[in-house]
């Protein structure tokens, strides 16, 4: 996946080099009426420019063939073609969109930790799900991966790649929030604690017993 990256930057700096290349591009789609007529840059300073880039290179997959072949651009040319890139560059691209969608949901005004961990936790969830389904070759969570396996089915390699990809995003998230599961029955009383389930079914000596380690000064 890191070399289907780094083929994908090399185009893009290639097609951005120069102002020529740049302007025969805009050409080449406009000629062939496509919807854009650039790709983005790519900056390793603004990681949410991968995700932006690889949606673009993607989205001008058939212009960006056709201007590399017409540039002679043989290396670049036959690695875009090689087989099993494009369903590579399709998951990638699925998989930074669904990031870059989670870290602009933490950076919403007016939002709360709780708000962050329920983001947090709502996606490691999706990530234990879409690993389930890839398991069973089923890439239905994956919108362009699943438009570019329409006639054809998971390939082998490429299905355990996924797979670990997803383990290896699980555990470093696991690695930045060790304790997202511990919080969560704390906060569950913090969010509203008459609709706490423990509240409708204990007494109330219980109940503040119980919440002894968390509100130790009300408990008491």
């Amino acid at each position: 996946m890191m070399d289907v990256l780094n083929v994908a930057i090399k185009i893009l700096n290639f097609v951005k080099a120069g102002a020529l290349n740049s302007r025969l591009f805009k050409l080449l789609c406009k000629d062939m009426e496509s919807e854009h007529e650039a790709l983005l840059f790519h900056t390793n300073v603004r990681w949410l420019s991968k995700g932006n880039m690889l949606g673009r290179l993607y989205e001008l997959r058939e212009e960006v063939e056709i201007f590399l072949d017409s540039q002679q651009k043989v290396d670049l040319y036959d690695k875009f073609q090689s087989e099993g890139f494009h369903a590579t560059l399709a998951y990638l691209v699925d998989i930074f969109e669904a990031l870059n969608a989670v870290n602009l949901k933490l950076q919403k005004k007016n939002i709360n930790i709780l708000v962050h961990h329920d983001t947090i936790r709502t996606f490691m969830a999706k990530l234990d799900l879409w690993k389930c389904r890839i398991l069973q070759g089923n890439v239905a969570s994956f919108r362009n991966l699943d438009t570019a396996l329409a006639d054809s089915y998971l390939d082998s390699e490429l299905k355990e790649q996924i797979i670990t990809h997803l383990s290896d995003l699980k555990s470093e998230f696991v690695r930045y929030f060790p304790d997202i599961d511990d919080k969560r029955e704390a906060w569950k009383f913090i969010r509203n604690p008459f609709q706490c389930e423990d509240f409708k079914d204990m007494d109330l000596e219980t109940f503040w017993v119980k919440y002894l380690h968390v509100y130790p000064l009300t408990s008491h």
